[in-house]
C-alpha cells in the first residue's frame, strides 16, 4: 500500500515539473516576441508608456489611426484594441499600463455586445491568461468564472491556445499580423456584401454585471486622464432598439462627467460602401476619416467644454 502511495506521490509530482516546466518555457518563448498580436500584447502589457492610448474591440483596433491621432495631438498613441475583446480586456490592459504610466488621453471605443450585454466573456481573457499573476488578474478571472481559479494551478494552460503560434513566430520571425503603432487598417478595395441594412436591437434589454463592474473600474483607473468614450461608425442603420443598448452608458457618462461621442446612424458614413471592408468594419480609408473626425469634436469639446454626453451630430 505504502509502495502504491508512493508511486502515486512520485506520478504527480513529475506532472507538477513537467506543468511548471513548459510554463517556464512558454513564458520565456511567449514573453520575447515583439510582432505581431503577441509583441503587441507584451508592448502594452510591459512597456507602454504613451500619452494617448484607444482601447476597445477589433472596431478599436481597426478604426484608429495611429499615425492621424499623433500628428493631431502631438503625442505618442498607441491602440491597444483587440479581436473579439472589449471592456474586460480594456480594463486589464488599462491596469498594467497604470501600474507604470498615467496616460495623458484614453479613448475607449464601445461595442455594446463586449462592453455592456452577456456574451462569451471568456473569449476576452484569452490575451490574459499568461497575465494571470499580475495584480488585480485573479479576481477578473474569477469574476468571469469562479473555476477559472483552479484551471490557472497550471503554468502550462496559461499558453494552451496560443502556444504553437508563439512558437512560430519566436523561432521564424514571421507574423501575419503587423501593426502601425498597434493600429491594424484593413486595406480592402471592395465592401463585402451584407444581408440586410438594419442592425435590430430588442426591445428587453439585460445588462452584464461583470461587465458593468469593470466599465466602473476601467473609468476609475482613467481617474488623472482625459477620458473618451466613442461609438464608431458602422455601415448599418441602428433601429431604435439597438440605439437604446447604449442608453446606460451614457447616464454613466454624463453622472462622471466623460464626453461620449456617438457616431452612430452618421449620414457621412451610414450606407456609404467606399468607407467599409464589411458591415461592421472600416477599411483603411475610412478609419483615416473617422479618426479625422473624431479629432474634430475632440478639440471643438476641449476648445469649448460643451456637454458632449449625446451625439454632437
Amino acid at each position: 500500500m505504502k509502495r502504491l502511495l508512493l508511486k502515486i506521490l512520485v506520478f504527480f509530482g513529475i506532472i507538477v515539473i513537467c506543468d511548471m516546466a513548459v510554463g517556464a518555457i512558454f513564458y520565456h518563448i511567449t514573453n520575447n516576441i515583439r510582432t505581431g498580436g503577441q509583441g503587441r500584447d507584451n508592448y502594452i502589457s510591459n512597456e507602454c508608456m504613451d500619452d494617448v492610448l484607444v482601447f476597445g474591440s477589433s472596431r478599436a483596433l481597426h478604426h484608429y489611426d495611429t499615425e492621424i491621432l499623433a500628428d493631431s495631438f502631438g503625442l505618442s498613441v498607441y491602440n491597444c484594441g483587440a479581436d473579439g475583446c472589449g471592456i474586460l480586456q480594456a480594463y486589464a490592459r488599462l491596469k498594467m499600463v497604470r501600474e507604470r504610466h498615467q496616460p495623458k488621453y484614453i479613448i475607449l471605443d464601445v461595442v455594446p455586445g463586449y462592453d455592456l450585454l452577456p456574451g462569451k466573456n471568456d473569449q476576452q481573457l484569452i490575451w490574459l491568461k499568461n497575465r494571470y499573476d499580475r495584480d488585480g488578474m485573479g479576481e477578473l478571472f474569477q469574476d468571469v468564472d469562479p473555476k477559472n481559479r483552479f484551471k490557472m494551478f497550471s503554468k502550462a494552460y496559461r499558453y494552451n491556445s496560443s502556444f504553437i503560434k508563439s512558437a512560430f513566430v519566436y523561432f521564424t520571425g514571421i507574423s501575419e499580423e503587423e501593426n502601425i503603432r498597434g493600429f491594424a487598417p484593413i486595406y480592402s478595395k471592395k465592401m463585402r456584401p451584407v444581408a440586410t441594412l438594419t442592425e435590430e436591437g430588442s426591445d428587453t434589454i439585460e445588462y452584464d454585471q461583470v461587465k458593468l463592474k469593470y466599465l466602473d473600474k476601467f473609468i476609475q483607473l482613467s481617474k488623472g486622464s482625459r477620458l473618451y468614450f466613442a461609438k464608431s461608425p458602422i455601415w448599418y442603420e441602428s433601429d431604435a432598439a439597438k440605439i437604446r443598448e447604449l442608453q446606460l452608458l451614457k447616464e454613466r457618462c454624463k453622472r462622471e462627467g466623460i464626453p461620449f461621442f456617438d457616431f452612430t446612424n452618421h449620414p457621412k458614413y451610414m450606407h456609404v460602401d467606399k468607407y467599409f471592408a464589411d458591415g461592421k468594419h472600416m477599411n483603411a480609408t475610412g478609419a483615416r476619416e473617422f479618426t479625422r473626425d473624431l479629432y474634430a469634436v475632440i478639440k471643438a469639446y476641449e476648445e469649448s467644454k460643451v456637454d458632449s454626453t449625446n451625439n454632437p451630430f
